[in-house]
Formats: C-alpha cells, sequence, structure tokens
C-alpha cells in the first residue's frame, strides 16, 4: 500500500505544480522569436503541402488539409504593423495550428524552440499578455484572436 500512497502523492503534487504555471511555446519566424500559451495551440505540423488560392489578400499562403479538415496558412507579415506589406519568405513547412472552435487557421513558422513553463507568480509583476521573458530577452506574444480579426475584416464574416 505504500507504493500506491506514493504514486497519489506524486500526482497530487504535478497537479499542483500544473496550477502555479503557465507553459509557453517559443518558436521562431526566420530569427525573430516569438511565444504562444499552449493553452491555445492544437498541433505543430510538418512537411504538409500548401495549396495555392486566388483573389485572397497576399499574407494568406493557401491551405493546408490536416485530418480532413482544411486550415488557412497565414503568413507572419501579419504580426507586422502592415500586414498588406511583402511577404517573410519562410523556407520550413512547419505550420502552428491555433486552437479554435469555429475557423481553422495556422501560422508558417521557422521552427519550435522550447516548450516554457513560468511560475504565475512570475508574470503578475509583468504585463504578460503581451511579452514573456526568456533567458533575459522579451519575446513577444501571439494573440490568435487579433489574427482571426483580421481574417474576418479582410474576407468578410
Amino acid at each position: 500500500m505504500k507504493g500506491a500512497e506514493s504514486i497519489q502523492q506524486n500526482e497530487k503534487q504535478t497537479a499542483d505544480i500544473s496550477k502555479d504555471t503557465i507553459s509557453f511555446l517559443i518558436f521562431s519566424v526566420n530569427n525573430h522569436r516569438l511565444g504562444i500559451e499552449i493553452s491555445l495551440v492544437q498541433e505543430i505540423v510538418r512537411d504538409t503541402k500548401v495549396h495555392f488560392l486566388p483573389f485572397v489578400p497576399s499574407y494568406i499562403e493557401g491551405l493546408i488539409n490536416y485530418s480532413g479538415k482544411p486550415y488557412t496558412v497565414v503568413n507572419p507579415v501579419v504580426l507586422e504593423k502592415n500586414p498588406h506589406g511583402p511577404l517573410i519568405e519562410i523556407s520550413s513547412p512547419t505550420f502552428l495550428l491555433f486552437k479554435r472552435e469555429d475557423d481553422h487557421f495556422c501560422l508558417h513558422i521557422s521552427m519550435v524552440e522550447i516548450f516554457y513553463e513560468v511560475q504565475k507568480e512570475d508574470l503578475e509583476d509583468e504585463d504578460w499578455e503581451d511579452e514573456i521573458e526568456y533567458r533575459g530577452e522579451k519575446i513577444p506574444l501571439i494573440k490568435p484572436d487579433e489574427i482571426e480579426e483580421l481574417l474576418k475584416h479582410d474576407l468578410g464574416a
């Protein structure tokens, strides 16, 4: 019985730790690091073909088919002040699929760098809605809702 009690105690400690932390995914677009809260990510997909779409804004690279569902591929140029500017060239076929109830879209990224856990108490002092600190560097956070609003504006709701 002592072993069972030990396992239950370890599971409780793990659950308590996860309540006190927030997990982020830090990734890069070329040499620029960005982050996103893990709870907003559905999956990371590699080596998938992008199918071109005509008559859409230039920041939409096309569609990928993942598990029978079409995902709109968004070029990271939407993260800049002018999303209708020149596209960011990314050679890696890596896509960050956002966890969404209604719309399916993803961001074309260069590579996944690290999964990073932060103590909630460390975030309370910062304005972590916009950025987090990782190894002394301020990492801007991606907001899928803002990307969705741009898509709705440009494509119609």
